[in-house]
């Protein structure tokens, strides 16, 4: 019985589980072709260029994380509960913030719209829940990029939680 055939999908998911257990070292064509069974002509072939390579991997690592938030049963949780999703899955993966560029928003856009739709559901305005969910998102990924980039300056939770605190009762007290 043969093998699956190569994919695109295929590519991004040894890619991404490279990233996760040997780091960006790991990461680069000699290996992808090893553990692939494949030439390097064939992964450009399905993926582009190592560029497109590396967006789709930041994809496929936001589409997994975004499986694991769960809204809350107020406003304010289900704030709390997707920016420390975010943060914990992006600090888990420190990888992350060595790949990402902002061509990377549109990997964040679809969890960023799960909080939408449910401050949506909390009784928020559509414009005002995409306004809201917008600045959280910014917050948190740039805050959590600070976070990996600079280890030991501006990675302490208590700062994060107390921030979030803050952001979080800012909303309350403007749209509740």
């Amino acid at each position: 019985m043969g093998r699956d055939p190569l994919t695109a999908d295929r590519i991004h998911a040894e890619a991404l589980r490279i990233l996760d257990t040997e780091g960006i070292a790991g990461l680069h064509a000699r290996n992808l072709t090893r553990q692939l069974s494949c030439s390097t002509k064939t992964i450009y072939q399905l993926v582009g260029n190592k560029e497109a390579l590396v967006r789709g991997v930041v994809a496929r690592a936001f589409t997994e994380m975004d499986l694991q938030f769960r809204p809350g049963p107020d406003l304010p949780t289900t704030v709390t509960n997707w920016a420390r999703t975010l943060h914990h899955e992006m600090l888990a993966r420190p990888w992350l913030g060595t790949l990402m560029t902002p061509d990377d928003r549109d990997a964040t856009v679809a969890y960023v719209v799960r909080l939408v739709d449910a401050l949506d559901g909390h009784g928020l305005r559509r414009r005002d829940a995409v306004t809201v969910a917008g600045n959280v998102g910014h917050w948190t990924v740039a805050t959590t990029l600070l976070d990996i980039r600079a280890p030991g300056e501006w990675d302490h939770p208590e700062r994060f939680e107390e921030t979030l605190d803050w952001l979080v009762r800012g909303i309350v007290q403007v749209h509740t």
